[in-house]
């Protein structure tokens, strides 16, 4: 079964990236509508026209790509991310690459004091 909330379903990528991204089902919705700016993706087709839907609140801009479904009357929300912002990194990541970046500050440090 579709993850849907109000007037939107949700792909699996979607689902994701909001998770990594940390953007509320809610927030979606109100991007879709209430944007700032929408801009169209493709033409229409059978399923519906894509577009971009843009709104900045706070010091976060959302955007979102979606697809309005006519004989459904929802929107699918394809993907979504915070314009200027990295996704978070897994706690295995960051566990992973700590020893790297330990080494490379060493390394800096050491020849940093080398130089002067």
């Amino acid at each position: 079964m579709p993850d849907t909330y109000k007037n939107i379903i949700f792909t699996k990528h979607a689902i994701e990236r909001m998770n990594k991204r940390s953007i509320s089902k809610d927030k979606i919705w109100q991007v879709i509508n209430h944007p700032d700016k929408t801009f169209n993706e493709s033409s229409s087709n059978e399923k519906g026209v894509t577009k971009k839907f843009i709104k900045e609140t706070g010091d976060r801009k959302y955007q979102v790509i979606a697809t309005y479904l006519p004989n459904e009357q929802k929107h699918l929300v394809i993907s979504t991310w915070v314009r200027g912002e990295d996704d978070k990194q897994s706690i295995i990541w960051l566990i992973i690459t700590l020893p790297f970046k330990i080494i490379w500050w060493l390394i800096k440090k050491l020849f940093s004091k080398s130089v002067h």
